[in-house]
């Protein structure tokens, strides 16, 4: 195997995919996988598709064509709003988008008549967390200009997202005033916009609870199923593996050295000034993984008794001094890291992070 590597568990994957399907089936909603997190590879939509996913979701329109020309049967969605200039593309390969702007709407129906097809739009709704999305004051008016649509546009419900730009957590009231904007654009539009998709795997929170309202009926997510954790809420899934992916780096050095630098500090290559505490000599490993591959400050040790200490652009510097004596400090030998979701992304976008599914 090549190093460093992104190794992905295929069946712990898996499992946590129909656990989180099953319960979100009983509440009524369908799981939309998310694939962005691994960089839109097609073997992570198989997964989701084994697991009975209702369809795949990336923010990326390279992501979703290296998906559909994989052969997965699965229905695209593209999730970050529509540029311009990749409209047409957008109508080729994904039948979905959320999308928030009337004038790119009508822009995209223009473009599916011209060609002869249809496309169906999610209406983004901000319900709070300043990313994407109709501010609901402005929902009626969007409403009422969208009635002008000529059939190459089919808008088919709402969405929101929680959490990710601002913070802003799922809740019952807030998913019940999605619902609410749902009904007044389905008034004004005369359609009747059968979904209310939200996204997060904070979501799964509320559904855990019992708390989502029955017209919510679908659910993007993709960390809960990587990571088996829930950043918004800080906590580990309890009914989810927490190991189904681990980063693994070579040593390519080990040696001991003082815990302090010696001479004058300043700021190191990427403009921080580090802070050490004087614990004498320690026995330090370099690793072949830096900042260019990972965020170091996303990263946990599996092995017992390893510390990061800092990271290079190229070399990520770990103190083993108290380290099980299991675990190998040679060149040679490797150490793996529990990625949290900004390292798993970057490390499945670094091409010199190999990906690997076991």
């Amino acid at each position: 195997m090549r190093y460093p590597a992104l190794i992905v568990n295929r069946e712990k994957v898996l499992e946590n995919a129909r656990t989180v399907e099953k319960l979100c089936r009983s509440n009524g909603i369908a799981v939309w996988g998310v694939t962005k997190g691994l960089s839109g590879d097609p073997r992570l939509a198989s997964i989701f598709a084994d697991a009975g996913f209702k369809g795949i979701a990336d923010s990326r329109l390279r992501n979703l064509k290296k998906i559909k020309d994989s052969g997965c049967g699965l229905p695209l969605q593209l999730m970050r709003i529509a540029m311009r200039s990749e409209q047409e593309e957008l109508v080729g390969i994904a039948g979905i988008s959320l999308q928030s702007e009337v004038t790119t709407i009508m822009a995209l129906d223009e473009i599916c008549v011209r060609l002869g097809t249809t496309h169906e739009v999610l209406l983004m709704v901000d319900v709070g967390d300043l990313r994407e999305g109709f501010w609901p004051d402005e929902l009626p008016a969007s409403a009422e200009l969208l009635r002008e649509l000529k059939g190459g546009v089919r808008l088919s419900g709402v969405a929101a997202n929680f959490a990710c730009a601002s913070g802003v957590l799922p809740t019952s009231e807030n998913m019940t005033a999605l619902a609410r904007y749902r009904d007044t654009a389905a008034g004004i539009t005369g359609m009747e916009l059968p979904t209310i998709s939200v996204g997060g795997t904070c979501c799964l929170d509320v559904i855990e609870r019992g708390q989502a309202p029955r017209e919510v009926n679908a659910l993007r997510l993709c960390e809960g199923v990587m990571l088996g954790m829930d950043t918004a809420f800080n906590r580990k899934i309890p009914y989810l593996s927490r190991d189904a992916l681990r980063i693994t780096a070579e040593i390519v050095e080990c040696k001991l050295k003082p815990s302090v630098p010696v001479g004058t500090v300043g700021l190191q290559a990427f403009g921080e000034k580090p802070v050490f505490s004087d614990r004498g000599v320690r026995k330090r490993a370099l690793l072949g993984i830096g900042r260019q591959d990972v965020n170091i400050d996303r990263i946990e040790p599996i092995e017992d008794g390893v510390e990061i200490v800092t990271a290079s652009s190229d070399h990520l510097i770990i103190d083993m001094t108290d380290a099980d004596c299991g675990v190998g400090c040679e060149p040679g030998d490797t150490l793996s890291f529990r990625p949290l979701y900004p390292a798993m992304l970057a490390c499945s976008t670094s091409e010199y992070v190999e990906l690997v599914f076991e």
